[in-house]
C-alpha cells in the first residue's frame, strides 16, 4: 500500500512537471552548455593528439554543463515544483490528508530525480550530435561515457536533494535558484583551490560523477568516497527537508 501510494504522488508529480516549463528549461540547459563546450573543442582542436579527441570532446561538452548549467537547471526545476506547492497551498493540504511529511520530500526528490536521468541522457544525446558533426569518432568509447552519465546522475539526486530543502525553507522562488548558481560557480573554484575539496564539494559532485575534469573511470576509492560523499548529502538535507516541512 505504501509503494503504491508513493507511485501515485510520483505520477502527479509528473503531470505537474508535463504542465510547467521544466521540459524545455531542460533542453535549452543542456544545449547550451553543450554548444558552449563543443565550440571550445572545435576552436582548440588543432592542439589535440590522435586518439584523444574523444574523451577531450566529452569533457568539453559536459564539463560546463555539469559543472555551472546543471546546478543552476537543478535549482530552477525544483524551485518550479516547490513553488507550485507554495503557492497553491499544497504543502499544507497534503499534510492534513494526512499524507507522511518524509513521503512528500521523498516523492518529490524521486521525481525531480528521473527528470534528472532523462537530462542526462539529453546531455549524451548531445555528445554523439557534437562528435558526429566534428567527425570525431567515439563509438569505443560510448559504454564509458554512458556508465559516466549514470554516475553523473547519482551525483544530481544530491544536489536536486539540497534545493528541495532550500526551497522548502525559503519559501522563495527567487533565492534558492541564486544559491545554486553561487555554489555552482563556488564548485568551479574548488579546482583551484584543489583536488580533494573539489571531490567532496556538493555542486562538484555532478562533474565528478561525469568525470568531467580526469577523462578516466573511477578507481575503485575514489568510487567509494563519491557514494559515500553524495549518500551523507542525501541522507543529511532529506532528513532537513522533512524536519522543515513538518514545521510549516
Amino acid at each position: 500500500t505504501h509503494w503504491k501510494g508513493g507511485s501515485i504522488m510520483i505520477i502527479f508529480e509528473f503531470k505537474k512537471i508535463k504542465k510547467s516549463a521544466i521540459p524545455i528549461t531542460l533542453i535549452f540547459f543542456n544545449l547550451v552548455g553543450s554548444l558552449l563546450g563543443a565550440m571550445i573543442y572545435a576552436l582548440n582542436r588543432k592542439v589535440l593528439l590522435d586518439g584523444t579527441q574523444a574523451h577531450v570532446l566529452w569533457g568539453q561538452t559536459v564539463f560546463y554543463s555539469s559543472q555551472v548549467f546543471t546546478p543552476i537547471l537543478i535549482g530552477i526545476i525544483c524551485s518550479i515544483s516547490c513553488q507550485f506547492e507554495e503557492s497553491n497551498k499544497n504543502w499544507q493540504r497534503l499534510l492534513s490528508i494526512p499524507v507522511k511529511a518524509n513521503r512528500i520530500v521523498l516523492s518529490k526528490i524521486t521525481s525531480l530525480s528521473l527528470v534528472m536521468a532523462i537530462s542526462q541522457l539529453i546531455a549524451l544525446l548531445f555528445y554523439i550530435i557534437s562528435a558526429l558533426v566534428l567527425k570525431v569518432p567515439f563509438a569505443n568509447y560510448l559504454l564509458d561515457f554512458l556508465l559516466w552519465s549514470i554516475t553523473g546522475w547519482l551525483a544530481t539526486i544530491t544536489i536536486v536533494t539540497i534545493q528541495i530543502f532550500l526551497s522548502i525553507r525559503l519559501k522563495n522562488f527567487a533565492v534558492p535558484i541564486l544559491i545554486s548558481a553561487i555554489l555552482a560557480i563556488a564548485g568551479l573554484m574548488t579546482l583551484f583551490i584543489g583536488q580533494g575539496l573539489f571531490r567532496i564539494f556538493p555542486y562538484a559532485q555532478i562533474a565528478v560523477g561525469d568525470r568531467a575534469r580526469s577523462l578516466v573511470p573511477f578507481t575503485l576509492s575514489e568510487f567509494i568516497l563519491f557514494l559515500v560523499v553524495n549518500g551523507a548529502y542525501i541522507f543529511v538535507f532529506y532528513t532537513l527537508a522533512v524536519r522543515q516541512l513538518k514545521k510549516g
